[in-house]
């Protein structure tokens, strides 16, 4: 397959963040780049510049060695950006969204019909939480209202089928953050993927993984 620079803008803002596609775009075609150099080319402050290259180095999208300055004294790292390395994201992050939506669709089917959202998105609760909240927002104290979740689990089933369907190598830009479907998918190094809601039907949004953390947990002591 090959590796486009879409691809790789696109998986780089993904697994390290926006704010490091600017070093990636002027390191992706150079070798053995001074941060000095890469901060004056992109012109960003060197602190900065170094913060994006460790975190770009530790999911191994870049590789460096340090020599020292004879004039200044202090040694310079030299970078050099790993088009390689990907390919193996591409396919981690791939796996990574089967086993999230995956778990997703086990809490919403395990709740089919039996949640409860607040009209201000606030929460998004199971029967029994809902219940010990007198059906009232813990939040705002508005009262909750019942949420019908089987568009929800369709559209689960239809990206977990989607994600199957493409071995390892899913289409960048296929919806997950670009068209807003209303999740938030962590990815291991702090930074996340966030949709702008996806409608349930009913005329509220549906809130992120994260928030539906809360309802698994709650399953699970049941269990």
């Amino acid at each position: 397959m090959k590796i486009t620079n879409t691809k790789i803008y696109d998986t780089v803002k993904e697994v390290v963040g926006e704010d490091s596609l600017k070093v990636v775009e002027f390191l992706k075609d150079k070798k053995n780049i001074s941060d000095f150099k890469i901060a004056e080319k992109v012109k960003t402050d060197i602190h900065e510049i170094r913060n994006i290259l460790y975190r770009l180095y530790n999911n191994n999208l870049v590789s460096y060695y340090r020599k020292k300055d004879r004039q200044k004294g202090w040694y310079i790292s030299y970078w050099t950006f790993n088009k390689k390395r990907i390919k193996d994201l591409m396919k981690n992050l791939h796996y990574s969204k089967i086993e999230k939506f995956t778990e997703r669709l086990n809490v919403e089917e395990a709740n089919r019909g039996n949640f409860y959202l607040c009209p201000n998105a606030c929460v998004r609760v199971n029967f029994e939480k809902a219940a010990d909240f007198e059906f009232k927002c813990p939040e705002c104290g508005v009262v909750l209202n019942h949420q019908d979740n089987e568009k929800t689990i369709d559209f689960l089933q239809s990206k977990i089928k989607e994600l199957h369907a493409t071995n390892g190598f899913p289409k960048m830009g296929n919806g997950f953050a670009a068209a807003g479907n209303g999740f938030k998918i962590g990815n291991g190094n702090g930074h996340s993927i966030v949709g702008n809601g996806h409608s349930n039907g009913n005329g509220h949004k549906i809130n992120s993984v994260t928030r539906s953390n809360k309802i698994v947990k709650s399953s699970r002591k049941k269990r």
